[in-house]
């Protein structure tokens, strides 16, 4: 990266400013009493700080941050496919997701999609209008869902993953009950939590 020569004009004459200041608060020294001269000398100083010193601040911190955030993304897409190696399967909550997860090369087969919350007692609490007509097919589903878990060959060499969005009512329902597919498989699921699925889309 290069520091472009404005921005060297901007830095040095801050510095510049910061010195004025310093001997400003050394005559003043110890009542650090200001009469009108030097009030408007350093509010004059201030406010050419803030003028040179804002821009550089606004470019290199926001750049910054998002440098973070782009590496931070970049690890979770890693811990992704490096989770989803060899057998091992993830539980996620949407076609969305799916769609994500396959365009960053994941196999779309190691991907159970509940469509909702896992567990059918908790769709009333997603959505406490819920039909009644719909609610019997809903059982059905999250019955084959579990189903689908718990016939796979879940051997000590193959892990279920859930892989859920923080906030996300369906998902946090569905941590709450971690513990019973844990049961399902006959070990423990691992975790992977994200901020949100639109953060790994390429």
């Amino acid at each position: 990266m290069k520091i472009k020569k404005p921005e060297i004009k901007s830095i040095l004459t801050s510095i510049d400013d910061l010195v004025e200041l310093k001997v400003l608060i050394r005559k003043i020294a110890p009542n650090y009493i200001l009469n009108e001269e030097l009030y408007n000398k350093f509010l004059s100083k201030l406010k050419s700080l803030k003028n040179n010193l804002d821009p550089l601040f606004s470019h290199y911190l926001h750049a910054e941050v998002l440098i973070k955030e782009e590496e931070f993304i970049k690890n979770q897409r890693e811990k992704i496919k490096n989770a989803l190696r060899e057998d091992n399967m993830a539980i996620i909550s949407s076609n969305s997701a799916k769609k994500i997860l396959k365009n960053m090369g994941i196999d779309p087969r190691k991907l159970i999609i509940t469509g909702g919350p896992l567990f059918f007692e908790d769709y009333k609490k997603v959505n406490p209008q819920i039909p009644h007509t719909a609610l019997k097919g809903i059982k059905k589903k999250c019955k084959n869902l579990i189903q689908e878990i718990k016939n796979q060959s879940w051997n000590k060499n193959k892990d279920l993953y859930f892989i859920y969005e923080k906030g996300d009512l369906s998902d946090e329902l569905t941590f709450e009950k971690l513990d019973r597919i844990s049961d399902l498989i006959n070990k423990k699921v691992k975790v992977i939590q994200l901020d949100s699925w639109k953060d790994l889309e390429a």
